[in-house]
């Protein structure tokens, strides 16, 4: 089954990159059996090193055009991309992307698919068949977990062909990540379907960003299938400006989670009413979520 999402209002079919392969691991016995290959550090750390190569490059324009990718939002070196992954980090042009300015506003760390969860409860599920979601076993930390209980959950999904650098999503102070090893599964929608749950079973790098207006709010950059490394570019201790890039993922689809504690955001209705009915909705880097409840 294909999966929908939300863009500009219209419910339109995502394009996913070797679905025919992911479904083989995830829906098929044979694939399941087998899909401890698919995870493997081995598998991502050989093809990360083949996507670091100066062969991957030849990838670059089919890639493009595939997905239609457009090149002008985005730095390109005098001598063109040394890599598939040196593309896959490119960076974005000064004004590409307009960041929401108001004062208790939040906006979108990254170019991806946004999906909300508003209360977080023992009973929370992503999408239909997923297992129920526990804080405790995502953040690592009882003490952290309870801090969010009952909180908003912001689930931002990279797919490979966005833009892969994060930025921050509001002013604050950040703490030095917390790395929190895990496997290296897809995260894409069909995964949580078959009924497993990559947030919190792959690697994660757990921040904590000190703010204003919405508290402390936990950033969580999540690895995926075929990631190399999750690099971070921010100085702990050092106040940010919401736009400012944060990090950013090498090769592979990821994603990037913020938890608010209880009662200190309100999401944009659009993004809340799109996740309750299990889609998703295409946002860019600097547009606006929500804002300070």
């Amino acid at each position: 089954m294909a999966n929908m999402f939300y863009n500009n209002g219209k419910l339109v079919c995502e394009t996913v990159e070797a679905e025919s392969v992911l479904r083989f691991f995830s829906q098929s016995r044979l694939g399941r059996f087998f899909s401890f290959l698919a995870k493997s550090r081995i598998i991502s750390w050989l093809y990360g090193f083949f996507a670091r190569s100066f062969l991957s490059r030849y990838k670059i324009k089919p890639f493009v055009k595939k997905y239609a990718i457009k090149m002008n939002d985005f730095v390109t070196p005098p001598g063109g991309f040394s890599s598939f992954n040196d593309f896959f980090i490119r960076a974005l042009r000064p004004g590409a992307r307009i960041i929401d300015r108001g004062e208790d506003v939040l906006v979108s760390p990254a170019d991806s698919k946004l999906l909300v969860i508003p209360r977080i409860t023992k009973e929370t599920r992503f999408f239909v068949k997923s297992k129920p979601f526990c804080l405790k076993r995502f953040l690592d930390d009882e003490s952290l977990a309870k801090q969010y209980e009952q909180g908003t959950l912001l689930l931002f999904r990279l797919a490979p062909y966005d833009y892969h650098r994060y930025h921050v999503p509001c002013d604050g102070v950040p703490s030095k990540h917390r790395v929190i090893p895990g496997a290296l599964e897809s995260v894409h929608p069909i995964m949580y379907k078959t009924g497993s749950l990559p947030l919190q079973t792959n690697e994660r790098h757990l921040t904590l960003l000190e703010t204003k207006k919405f508290g402390s709010v936990a950033v969580v950059a999540v690895g995926a299938q075929l990631v190399g490394s999750i690099s971070h570019v921010y100085i702990p201790g050092e106040a940010c400006r919401k736009g400012d890039e944060s990090g950013y993922f090498s090769f592979g689809g990821s994603s990037l989670v913020l938890l608010f504690k209880r009662d200190s955001i309100v999401v944009d209705r659009e993004f809340l009413e799109h996740s309750q009915e299990n889609f998703e909705t295409a946002v860019r880097v600097g547009q606006r979520i929500g804002e300070k409840k």
